[in-house]
């Protein structure tokens, strides 16, 4: 993140990489001061520790699952080809050639899943967490789809057979228990050729048969692959997200979408991880909050980094797949934060995956696609661990109840989680400088011994490291891109002092132009008051080249002290700066209805939402 000083004409940029290098940053630590965020007390691993497979992923032997759940310590996450697949195996109805055959689907699935919890890969627990969803290209509906013998050339013939499939392929205890709609769809609509509108329609038709056959089962969507809103004046936000929203929204259990730094389906290369993508949750929660009443859950179904090449086979690369873990480490200590809101986050780091070796007609033995997590060889047969791996083995063991911590920079995300006897402190640097951190609130901490483990990935070879301190330091240098584990082992218990709860309170409007010299305003209803400390999330988005911060914002007449500086980079490679920035609040300021005004010096621009998150002393 280059620091940067608001003026009022233009954006200066960049401080010298020395002066950005000698920075010292606090982390401020709180063993005995519980973290409870929006209700979530506990870190869970099947909601962040995922990976992009499941029970369906055949290639996966029994030695690889085993290694999967016992060594890498990591969770089916998706599943985006089963329900296709087995859909080809079901013929049309004979007294209805629009519709699936029902009872064939009876027959042919009732022994798909059952009975076999003997094996790893259909343990129950395992298959209820897998996110289903399935390619629009073949389960779309409409009057010209061949890809079945039905079709489907209805929303209906599609519905029909996602409840009946769900009902009968699995039983009570192992029905996975989320569903995408489809996979992707608004970027496929033109070629399947179909409209937004008739994607979002089908969305409805779908959610009420399968919870009419299946009440346990969520539906969500729409599974977004390209989350730029503010493409095109917005035209992305209104014509597919809030679009999607005011169509589909009713019926929707859930928000998905994906998220990559990289060139994710057309434009420049640009990153996402930090400010951006905190900037994508907010204003979806916001319309949401605003339309429903309630910010209904996300799930990221696919984050991560695409390097060139995207989905193509390579030769192998350990400097790409360093950038890859970068991507995917760091924007998973974002999602960390927000254990409340996302349902589940699964990076797109897959097994096998012998389907991509498929997918080029010049393919060259030896080469594989960028994001596995065993590549074969050019003999055809022999498999070998990537650097990828390093992802899941960093959070090995990591497990615990959330502690409060705070870091002076945005730059440097920090979680601490307490497993009785032992605190795991984890830290990465976002920044592309190195960082003197400064450890505050362990200096009592009586221990028996201290584990520090490491990953470097703004390297031309990503190393994971571990070793034994003697004491936990007071002053670490973390480098460029580098995230850090302290597993520091305990005399005794950080018992629980005091509870901090995070509330989230939304602005009862978005989506706001900046007009020179006018303030802006934003309302906040039922705000939680009393002691601890208060956070304004705002998310300006202004062309590049025009300052993104105001000249001056209040709250309640209370004057709020502008920041320089946000989470990730400064957004070169877009055509304008869309990000979520923060700025501490005085919690004396708040009341019950607070209001938020702002001015900017200049026209153009939108604020695209304002979230309080308030983290209120509960005893």
């Amino acid at each position: 993140m280059k620091l940067v000083r608001i003026i009022i004409v233009f954006w200066l940029v960049a401080l010298s990489a020395a002066s950005v290098a000698s920075e010292i940053v606090n982390i401020h630590l709180e063993p005995n001061t519980s973290r409870n965020i929006g209700g979530v007390t506990k870190f869970d691993r099947t909601q962040f520790i995922t990976l992009h497979e499941s029970f369906g992923s055949s290639d996966l032997t029994n030695e690889d699952l085993q290694y999967i759940e016992y060594e890498l310590e990591a969770e089916f996450g998706r599943d985006g080809g089963l329900v296709s697949w087995l859909a080809r195996d079901i013929p049309a109805d004979s007294n209805n050639p629009d519709m699936p055959d029902v009872g064939k689907i009876k027959e042919l699935f009732a022994p798909k899943f059952n009975g076999k919890s003997d094996q790893l890969r259909y343990k129950p627990n395992h298959m209820r967490n897998v996110i289903l969803c399935t390619h629009p290209e073949i389960m779309h509906g409409h009057i010209h789809n061949k890809s079945l013998a039905w079709g489907p050339r209805t929303a209906e013939a599609t519905a029909e057979y996602t409840a009946q499939m769900l009902k009968w392929a699995f039983t009570d205890e192992n029905r996975p228990l989320a569903i995408e709609v489809y996979n992707e769809p608004f970027v496929k609509a033109k070629k399947i050729p179909t409209t937004i509108e008739e994607m979002s329609e089908q969305h409805n038709v779908v959610a009420k048969r399968v919870k009419e056959l299946n009440p346990n089962v969520m539906v969500g969507g729409y599974s977004a692959a390209w989350v730029e809103f503010e493409s095109g004046d917005w035209n992305n936000w209104n014509n597919w997200q809030k679009k999607f929203m005011d169509i589909a929204g009713e019926n929707m259990d859930f928000w998905s979408y994906h998220i990559y730094d990289g060139v994710n389906v057309m434009g420049t290369p640009r990153s996402r991880t930090g400010s951006n993508s905190e900037a994508i949750m907010d204003i979806i929660d916001t319309y949401s909050h605003i339309k429903f009443g309630v910010a209904k859950p996300l799930m990221i179904t696919e984050y991560g980094k695409i390097p060139a090449g995207n989905m193509s086979t390579m030769p192998y690369s350990e400097e790409r797949s360093a950038g890859m873990l970068y991507s995917a480490l760091g924007q998973l200590m974002t999602f960390m934060d927000h254990p409340d809101r996302l349902m589940r986050t699964v990076p797109f780091i897959l097994g096998k995956a012998s389907w991509t070796y498929n997918m080029t007609k010049d393919y060259v033995p030896g080469e594989a696609n960028p994001y596995l997590l065993w590549r074969r060889l050019a003999d055809g047969k022999t498999y070998v661990k990537t650097d990828l791996m390093k992802f899941y083995s960093f959070w090995k063991g990591v497990k615990g109840d959330w502690r409060y911590t705070s870091s002076s920079n945005p730059d440097v995300r920090v979680h601490m989680l307490a497993d009785t006897n032992r605190l795991s402190v984890i830290m990465m640097n976002l920044d592309g400088s190195s960082k003197q951190l400064s450890l505050k609130g362990l200096q009592e901490v009586k221990t028996d011994s201290v584990v520090l483990r490491s990953l470097t990935t703004n390297v031309a070879t990503p190393v994971l490291a571990e070793k034994t301190l003697q004491t936990i330091p007071d002053v670490f240098d973390l480098e460029a891109g580098e995230i850090v584990l302290f597993q520091v082992n305990l005399k005794k218990t950080a018992q629980v002092e005091r509870t901090l709860k995070e509330h989230r309170v939304y602005a009862t409007d978005y989506l706001k132009d900046i007009k020179g010299g006018e303030p802006i305003t934003f309302k906040f209803k039922q705000v939680p008051t009393g002691k601890g400390n208060a956070i304004l999330r705002l998310s300006p988005a202004r062309k590049l080249g025009k300052q993104p911060l105001p000249t001056e914002i209040k709250i309640n007449g209370t004057p709020l002290t502008l920041p320089t500086n946000w989470a990730g980079d400064d957004q070169k490679g877009r055509n304008m700066f869309y990000g979520m920035v923060e700025l501490q609040v005085p919690m004396q300021a708040l009341k019950d209805e607070s209001m938020v005004s702002l001015t900017y010096p200049d026209d153009g621009g939108k604020i695209a939402s304002a979230v309080l998150q308030v983290n209120r002393m509960e005893n």
